[in-house]
């Protein structure tokens, strides 16, 4: 008996497309989250100047009745200059491909694009704060390493000098509710580091993953509290390869209070979009781009409210 194949009669059409784009690892961007935001002014020159002034001392000696002046003090104040850079980048289409391809060509690479300025932007940030941060070595942990895994104590240690030095906290405290499992949270600083820590804060003393805190108040990117500190990670947080005492990895944690460091960005230029079209490439219209560019600069903006706690895996 005859029967027709597919190999005698193939399909007309061997392909379908499915018009549902698979998903694109996009990381967290958590080195912004507890950054001063502020503006400098479109014509208004390349550097912002901050200005802090100094505390006066305390007057602790009684005036009594003699009428003698006491000695004067002099203000005293720190200037923060930022200067701010540009970035940018760009792709090109070819007229084809927007003809014949069936993806939304265009919305496509604009969304990448978007994705890619936010990452740069972050990226920066981290960079800054590995440059310019003050660090510190966990040093309790049992690994043998310097410095060692993160342990309670260490992070305790920097809580400890960020309240000393006046630090205030940035994340409010979560009360206690009647749910199995869970724990109150304390007002909180917050700490921005690798998703390569998540095991070692787990098996740490006194950790709070965000799935035990009593309400829903937790960022996908963070991982839980350890004392004063809150957690938020990324696959992109900060490391340095082959940095240890025996050669290992170290990562990089920013514990952070308010106002320790700033994102400047300019007027009229925080994130533009722009398109060209064919006509623009050329006397045979056959090329389209697209492209982001921006002004930013990420600056610390008091040393005593940030460290830079270091550590390696266990």
């Amino acid at each position: 008996m005859a029967i027709t194949t597919t190999t005698l009669l193939p399909a007309a059409v061997q392909q379908s497309f499915d018009a549902k784009l698979l998903a694109i690892p996009v990381p967290h961007m958590i080195h912004k989250i507890a950054s001063v935001k502020k503006s400098m002014p479109a014509h208004g020159g390349r550097i912002l100047r901050m200005e802090r002034y100094n505390p006066l001392a305390t007057a602790m000696v009684p005036l009594g009745n003699s009428g003698d002046t006491p000695p004067q003090q002099n203000v005293t104040k720190v200037d923060i200059d930022a200067e701010i850079s540009f970035f940018g980048t760009h792709v090109a289409i070819n007229e084809q491909v927007i003809l014949q391809s069936q993806s939304p060509i265009l919305n496509i690479n604009i969304e990448r694009l978007g994705v890619s300025m936010r990452q740069t932007e972050d990226t920066l940030t981290r960079n800054m704060l590995a440059s310019t941060a003050t660090f510190v070595n966990c040093t309790d942990g049992i690994n043998g390493d310097t410095p060692s895994e993160i342990t309670r104590s260490d992070v305790d240690n920097v809580s400890r000098s960020l309240l000393n030095n006046d630090a205030k906290t940035i994340e409010e405290g979560i009360e206690g509710t009647n749910k199995f499992g869970t724990a109150p949270i304390r007002d909180a600083y917050i700490a921005l580091g690798s998703t390569q820590l998540s095991k070692d804060l787990d098996n740490c003393t006194g950790f709070i993953h965000a799935s035990q805190y009593p309400s829903r108040m937790a960022a996908p990117s963070e991982r839980g509290s350890i004392g004063d500190v809150r957690f938020f990670l990324s696959s992109i947080g900060s490391y340095t390869a082959a940095a240890s005492a025996l050669g290992a990895t170290v990562y990089n944690s920013f514990i952070v209070g308010q106002e320790a460091y700033a994102s400047i960005e300019q007027d009229m230029y925080s994130a533009k979009t722009i398109y060209r079209g064919p006509e623009f490439s050329g006397p045979l219209a056959q090329n389209s781009t697209l492209a982001y560019k921006f002004a930013e600069c990420p600056r610390i903006l008091n040393d005593l409210w940030i460290f830079n706690l270091r550590t390696t895996l266990a």
